[in-house]
């Protein structure tokens, strides 16, 4: 099953009045998020191109869904899959990991300690990593496949106005709004992100010192930084709202993005990473 062709919906109770606010569903997707689409391009590519041979382990550092999305892909094809993971990620993630045949590596430091540590596995010759960071598949994956999907499927007569997506790899930003402002000149693409000392899990800020080599922020309009607390209410209000039990991330886009259809009104389209499911063992579900 590939990735992709997602649902695309209308969230009218959460659209300020005289605005509205449309998103893209993407755990829809074969492991439920929006990592899927990245993961089979970097997985086809490198098996096209010979750089993954039969039966080579494969490597990532990952916060969760893109290595959810390669294990997947990995059992299919008889690789053993090696995942770095920061020591924080949710006991759901690491049972779906496992439940894919991964060997976990529970890493401290966060996304840039799990990145370290898979290099070091690399340079050991343990296996091949795909290296989500910096691979340009990653990018391809929205603006030949994300993008593309957003323009076929938009049925109203004017354009959007608002594009908002969670800022991570890059790789999601990079590949739409590429996409998306040679269909719509205008379009204004939002950068959504957590401050840098109060992550949000799969986010990344724009302060940390790593920034990933894939990331071309240059037609990001505005950046919008959101507190994980508040990416916790939007969960709770959309819930409520729409009936949609969206993930953290999404939660902090959907902050963004009716916030500034507040401001600015417009007609907004926010990209949803992924559903809540992931999370419940974390807080505030686990309180």
């Amino acid at each position: 099953m590939k990735p992709g062709n997602t649902p695309f919906v209308e969230f009218s109770n959460l659209a300020p009045a005289g605005s509205r606010l449309f998103a893209k569903l993407e755990w829809f997707n074969p492991t439920g998020s929006i990592k899927d689409r990245a993961a089979w391009f970097m997985f086809e590519n490198a098996v096209a191109n010979r750089k993954l041979v039969p039966g080579q382990p494969l490597i990532e550092a990952t916060s969760g869904n893109t290595g959810i999305g390669l294990a997947r892909l990995a059992v299919l094809h008889g690789h053993p899959m090696i995942i770095c993971l920061p020591d924080t990620a949710t006991e759901e993630r690491k049972q779906l990991l496992r439940a894919y045949g991964a060997d976990l590596i529970e890493v401290p430091g966060g996304p840039n300690g799990a990145i370290a540590h898979a290099r070091e596995l690399v340079e050991a010759g343990e296996g091949h990593m795909l290296y989500q960071y910096g691979n340009r598949w990653n990018v391809y994956a929205h603006f030949f496949g994300t993008s593309l999907e957003i323009i076929r499927d938009w049925s109203l007569a004017d354009p959007p106005t608002h594009f908002f997506g969670a800022y991570g790899t890059g790789g999601t930003l990079t590949g739409n709004s590429r996409g998306l402002v040679r269909r719509w000149p205008e379009l204004q693409i939002h950068s959504v992100e957590p401050f840098v000392d109060d992550p949000i899990s799969g986010m990344r800020s724009q302060n940390d010192p790593f920034q990933p080599p894939v990331a071309d922020l240059s037609l990001v309009t505005e950046r919008h930084e959101v507190h994980a607390a508040t990416a916790t209410d939007m969960v709770a209000c959309t819930m409520k709202a729409e009936g949609q039990f969206v993930g953290t991330s999404s939660g902090a886009v959907l902050h963004a993005a009716v916030e500034t259809l507040n401001r600015d009104g417009g007609t907004a389209i926010a990209l949803l990473p992924d559903a809540g499911w992931k999370y419940v063992s974390g807080p505030p579900w686990s309180a």
